[in-house]
């Protein structure tokens, strides 16, 4: 009998000392993964944290990056950040991407030349000696830099002034040259409208492949390229594409198009259209009625001129070095015409109709006509109007252009010595 107690004893003093190792066992492994996991998170929130710092290091950024580059003075131990800053139509696109450990976090945007609306210029109108003339109920509220000879009250069809103040605002001097876009805007966009093609298949989409197609601003750039003719209809295509045509691309109001880049030498866009996206052209872009356009969407006409020999005889229609938006359309976003060699001419480079609104920039180093309304900012070489079968310079004619319905902060066109902000997040 005493032997079976003393072996009972021992049998039980063995199950007590493996139950307390295997109890001490779990509380270590729970205080590891406890402490594991807290790294984790708190890797991963300094992730996202220290992906501002890398958002705000490419705004601050001159020269864009063709390769992704680490930022060391921001790296710690198991942690890294890369940026990666390019061209992305009109605009810039900013990546970045943390690591700690294995766990990666992505940040991408749409960059533009930072807007501040109750202190950037509502008006820039480019000093060319000759003064602005405001006629009809013209309203210009906001910031304006005009020429020497300041601003006047004219004439049109029987038409005078109907304001009680030529400015509401502010009025500086203007200079004779517009603030320029950056060298690097230029080139991307030159190279887009001569250069650009799908190079490899596995970057190639097939437009036919599906009815939704889409590609994450976090992968490859994807495209279509065609040397004929391009009709969008009946399709969802939204991200990281750029569809290119040596001829035309036609937009019908059936075709959704989201954050992608078209390229041709004619882009039109069919009545009632809806959408967000770049439009890049060098002969004529045709925005039809009452389409929508959500921020930051982009118009951009670009005449490489300068060293063609130019016609000023020749009269201006729909058919040559023009965008023109459509009778009740609303687009929100950047509105650019650039001419390499600017000309004297009483051509017509950007018309926006009668009731049409653009919330945003307009940019145009040729001349401009306004029949409705631009809540944002306008840079111009001259207005003109086009009237009583007349062509009135730098006259505004029945015309708003005002800062006070724009949000606080916003982005354009990327232009020299100009601080960036970010447009919009990617995905």
């Amino acid at each position: 009998m005493k032997l079976k107690l003393k072996s009972g004893a021992l049998q039980f003093t063995v199950f007590i000392a493996v139950l307390i190792a295997l109890l001490l066992a779990g509380l270590v492994l729970y205080a590891y993964t406890f402490i594991y996991m807290k790294e984790q998170s708190k890797g991963a929130i300094e992730n996202i944290q220290i992906s501002d710092n890398g958002i705000q290091y490419l705004l601050e950024q001159k020269e864009l990056n063709t390769d992704t580059t680490k930022i060391d003075f921001l790296q710690k131990e198991n942690q890294m950040i890369k940026t990666h800053l390019s061209q992305w139509g009109v605009f810039q696109k900013g990546i970045v991407t943390t690591q700690f450990r294995k766990k990666k976090f992505i940040k991408t945007a749409i960059i533009g030349s930072l807007i501040i609306a109750d202190k950037s210029p509502t008006l820039f109108l480019q000093e060319t000696h000759n003064a602005l003339t405001v006629v009809g109920s013209t309203k210009i509220k906001g910031i304006a830099y005009l020429p020497t000879q300041g601003v006047n009250s004219g004439y049109i069809a029987g038409n005078s002034y109907y304001g009680t103040q030529l400015i509401y605002g502010q009025i500086e001097k203007s200079t004779s040259e517009l603030p320029k876009p950056e060298k690097n805007f230029l080139d991307a966009v030159n190279f887009y409208l001569k250069d650009y093609k799908i190079e490899n298949q596995t970057d190639f989409i097939n437009l036919n492949s599906a009815a939704r197609i889409t590609n994450s601003f976090k992968e490859k750039t994807k495209g279509f390229y065609s040397q004929n003719a391009i009709t969008l209809e009946n399709k969802t295509i939204s991200g990281n594409i750029i569809i290119k045509s040596e001829t035309a691309i036609k937009i019908r109001k059936t075709a959704l198009l989201n954050d992608i880049i078209l390229i041709a030498p004619i882009i039109e866009v069919e009545d009632e259209t809806i959408g967000n996206f770049q439009a890049i052209a060098s002969k004529k872009i045709i925005l039809g009625k009452k389409c929508n356009f959500s921020y930051p969407s982009a118009l951009l006409l670009f005449q490489d001129n300068k060293n063609s020999v130019t016609d000023n005889t020749t009269s201006n229609t729909l058919s040559e070095n023009q965008i023109f938006v459509g009778e009740g359309s609303i687009f929100r976003g950047c509105v650019t015409y650039i001419q390499t060699k600017e000309t004297s001419d009483f051509q017509t480079q950007i018309v926006l109709e009668k009731d049409s609104r653009i919330k945003g920039q307009v940019y145009c180093n040729g001349n401009l006509e306004i029949k409705g309304k631009v809540s944002g900012s306008v840079y111009t070489k001259q207005f003109v109007a086009n009237q009583a079968g007349s062509i009135f310079m730098n006259h505004i004619y029945n015309a708003t252009i005002e800062n006070e319905t724009v949000p606080e902060i916003y982005g354009g066109i990327i232009l020299e010595q100009e601080p960036k902000t970010v447009l919009k997040w990617l995905y």
